[in-house]
């Protein structure tokens, strides 16, 4: 509103409207809101404390990277409910979980091989566990007519035993141990002869190839049954020193040094324990007598 007055100048008045929002630009609500996220940590903090903590918890990343087990932890923590089955790796049951009632594990028969077909397939495992070790130029299988023949040899590289010694080549041991995996689910009976080439012996006087081959054969022994190879599977151990060379045309060739093992069949098992056995007539010699001995019979059971 313009005023004029008697000596020409305007007065301007301004007049100020009065608003209602004053209130609400206050800070009240500033207030509020801090109260609310207080009082929202808080509850976080008690969730957190009361929630139980596990240390051997898995995190989901572990689970999906962990290539053994179907749901994640390890097959060795016990935690795993089913271990995938992968081939040299074996499966063990959960020891949390009873075992049912009546019902007891029990231990495979030993399969005994007669028949050539039988003795190759034999004979082709053991060849394919010789490549699986690198150790094909250090086995060779045959299938002869008194079962199979297992011949364990030096290579170029690789001797079984040091020079003059009982003393086993790392490499052959584990050849023995997983040979004796083999054959312990085996029932056929074994032969274990050592044979050596032809240089003689010469440090020790008495001890020649004789003593020598025979001590390699039951190292030989000895290894296998203490890898799991049953001790009555072993009909006999044999010294053959140089009398059966590989290369008869080179007696001192270290091609002749071996550890051989035969696999009986049936019939030559028995044909080994008429020789060796009580089944056989026979005449002791005494300084007194002569006494022709019997083979006993079994006493037939009354029915």
């Amino acid at each position: 509103m313009r005023r004029r007055n008697d000596k020409d100048f305007e007065v301007i008045v301004k007049r100020r409207k009065k608003s209602g929002h004053e209130e609400s630009h206050s800070g009240a609500w500033k207030v509020a809101f801090a109260d609310f996220t207080m009082a929202m940590m808080a509850l976080f903090m008690v969730l957190w404390v009361i929630t139980p903590q596990n240390p051997k918890q898995t995190s989901a990343a572990e689970q999906i990277t962990n290539p053994l087990v179907d749901g994640g932890a390890g097959v060795f923590d016990g935690n795993s409910k089913t271990p995938l089955e992968m081939p040299g790796v074996p499966v063990q049951p959960n020891k949390t979980e009873p075992q049912e009632q009546g019902k007891e594990t029990s231990k495979a028969e030993p399969v005994k091989y007669s028949s050539p077909a039988e003795l190759k397939e034999l004979a082709d495992l053991m060849q394919a566990m010789a490549l699986e070790l690198d150790a094909q130029a250090n086995v060779e299988v045959q299938v002869v007519p008194q079962g199979l023949r297992i011949l364990i040899k030096d290579d170029q590289q690789r001797f079984m035993f040091e020079r003059g010694s009982v003393q086993l080549n790392p490499h052959f041991a584990t050849l023995l141990q997983r040979l004796a995996g083999v054959l312990a689910k085996v029932g056929n009976k074994l032969i274990i002869s050592g044979h050596t080439d032809s240089v003689p012996y010469k440090t020790v006087q008495g001890y020649n190839n004789w003593n020598l081959s025979g001590d390699r054969a039951l190292r030989a022994r000895n290894v296998m049954v203490e890898s799991g190879l049953a001790a009555t599977s072993v009909l006999q151990v044999a010294a053959q020193a140089d009398v059966m060379p590989l290369r008869p045309d080179l007696p001192e060739d270290g091609v002749n040094r071996r550890i051989e093992i035969l696999l009986l069949t049936v019939k030559a098992e028995g044909l080994y324990r008429e020789l060796f056995g009580e089944q056989q007539a026979r005449v002791d010699y005494s300084g007194e007598k002569a006494e022709l001995v019997l083979p006993s019979v079994p006493a037939v059971k009354p029915l």
